[in-house]
């Protein structure tokens, strides 16, 4: 059984060698390893490697996607997700309930995410900008019909 010491310097471990030597790729395993561990900076960077070294691993997507849900990246996450499932349907190689947490976690945080709204205030703007358009041309139009005021 490993000791809290042992959890705690094992990804610090890990990270300190990534960082040290470029010429070993991250693994997939690595990469869990600093997730599980929290050490997200860290993760980062081998979920990068993997990643270059592996883009088309559905694990590999997957990892990045509960990296980018850890971070708060929440349209990211959802893009790496759907990328991971169009590789692997199934996503068989991670724990059904983790798979279905991430989903679940990521869809509740689309309808949170404000720039999710942009859209909508966007097109306010757009329809008021018409309308105060319309108004100022139909007053000047309005405005030539009128026959010269009679002195």
């Amino acid at each position: 059984m490993p000791t809290p010491a042992s959890r705690l310097f094992a990804p610090i471990a890990l990270a300190a060698w990534l960082a040290c030597s470029p010429a070993h790729a991250a693994t997939l395993d690595q990469v869990d390893a600093l997730l599980h561990a929290g050490h997200l900076n860290q993760a980062d960077h081998a979920v990068a490697q993997v990643l270059a070294a592996q883009p088309d691993s559905a694990r590999a997507h997957y990892l990045d996607a509960r990296l980018l849900a850890a971070e708060g990246k929440w349209p990211l996450a959802e893009d790496e997700l759907q990328r991971a499932r169009r590789l692997d349907p199934t996503l068989g190689f991670a724990p059904a309930p983790q798979v279905q947490a991430l989903a679940h976690e990521v869809i509740q945080h689309r309808w949170k995410n404000p720039s999710g709204f942009a859209g909508y205030g966007q097109a306010a703007l757009a329809g008021l900008f018409l309308l105060v358009s319309g108004y100022l041309v139909f007053g000047m139009l309005r405005g030539r019909r009128r026959p010269p005021p009679k002195a």
